[in-house]
């Protein structure tokens, strides 16, 4: 007779008589919509800054950790863009977003969160903190460029791109306003602005030397 170490249930099989609850709980983890990847997604769709706020203050039970979140929002972006632009031609912006999007998001993510961290420094925000709150906006931002990308098939790449700007100052701004509530709204919104402009003037300088580098 066989005690698992992790559930405490006995057995002679191979694997974990209890296995199936594994299964359920992870399954319960990711696609519940009261707790996991789900319901931290909804969340950062309708209180975007104040969930991170709750998260950071210790209420973390019912919430995707942030960097499994952004790991799985990164793979569904990245397999979601390398289908939405199969067909693009070399050396173009729409074939450099099939194959290095979210890998160059993900290398510039320490980069994005200083930037945030010297824009809105203060006593009550580390890096740490600001970590957090990036790696759950790009997470969610990461999801939702894909509908975005997705209107290629009917609208112009310019349009697209002025479609992601629009919504990358939107959220930002608005999770801002959200985290650092109780500051002032003016100062909040011009701080967000810049940090998304010199973020985003940052990515597309990295990205024309990736494209360079290896198109």
């Amino acid at each position: 007779m066989i005690v698992c170490q992790n559930c405490g249930g006995e057995g002679d099989q191979k694997y974990c008589p209890g296995m199936h609850y594994l299964l359920h709980e992870v399954a319960h983890t990711f696609w519940h919509l009261e707790k996991g990847f789900l319901y931290t997604l909804k969340e950062l769709a309708t209180k975007p800054g104040t969930m991170q706020r709750k998260y950071l203050s210790g209420i973390r039970l019912r919430y995707q950790k942030p960097f499994p979140l952004f790991a799985i929002a990164g793979t569904f972006c990245a397999l979601s863009l390398f289908l939405i632009y199969r067909n693009a031609p070399i050396q173009t912006d729409q074939f450099f977003y099939k194959h290095f999007y979210f890998i160059v998001q993900a290398a510039m993510l320490p980069l994005f969160v200083f930037i945030t961290y010297i824009l809105f420094k203060s006593r009550e925000l580390y890096y740490a903190e600001a970590l957090v709150m990036n790696v759950y906006m790009l997470g969610f931002m990461s999801v939702f460029i894909v509908p975005i990308n997705a209107l290629s098939f009917f609208l112009p790449n310019g349009i697209i791109s002025l479609l992601e700007v629009i919504f990358l100052i939107t959220y930002n701004t608005w999770t801002n306003l959200n985290f650092f509530k109780g500051r002032v709204v003016w100062w909040i919104i011009i701080r967000s602005t810049l940090a998304i402009v010199i973020s985003y003037l940052l990515f597309n300088f990295t990205s024309r030397l990736v494209m360079k580098w290896f198109m």
